[in-house]
């Protein structure tokens, strides 16, 4: 075999090492696309449970149903699930309470299982109450 053959069979060989490595580091792109609809989800939960609190804070009671959340200014439409469009589950558990839930596709990482939005694969509910306090 001659030199260039061989640099150039070298080089193919060290491009598909560095594919596969990257691949196994950072997961599939269909992988990497369900860990970003996640983060999206809860940030979008996050949306919701502020609204929630805001709507607390001005009213000193909690809306009733998820469209309640909407005030044009805070929110001014309600987030939808990124994959299935459908609106995020909001419910006042109390006069006091509420909760905010959606489906995650997978598991919060396990160096975040301290966190208060951490979640298992599957449908998740994060429950709040407005007399605790906030930042």
């Amino acid at each position: 075999m001659n030199v260039p053959r061989v640099a150039a069979i070298g080089s193919v060989a060290v491009f598909a090492a560095a594919v596969v490595a990257g691949l196994a580091l950072s997961g599939s792109p269909a992988e990497q696309r369900r860990l970003r609809l996640d983060q999206q989800r809860v940030f979008e939960l996050m949306e919701l449970a502020r609204a929630a609190e805001r709507r607390w804070d001005d009213e000193r009671r909690l809306p009733d149903t998820v469209d309640g959340l909407v005030d044009g200014q805070f929110l001014t439409r309600l987030p939808t699930d990124p994959a299935t469009r459908e609106p995020y589950e909001y419910r006042a558990t109390s006069p006091r309470q509420f909760e905010v839930c959606a489906t995650f596709e997978r598991p919060s990482r396990p160096e975040d299982a301290g966190d208060f939005w951490y979640h298992e694969a599957g449908r998740r509910c994060f429950a709040f109450d407005v007399t605790e306090e906030r930042d």
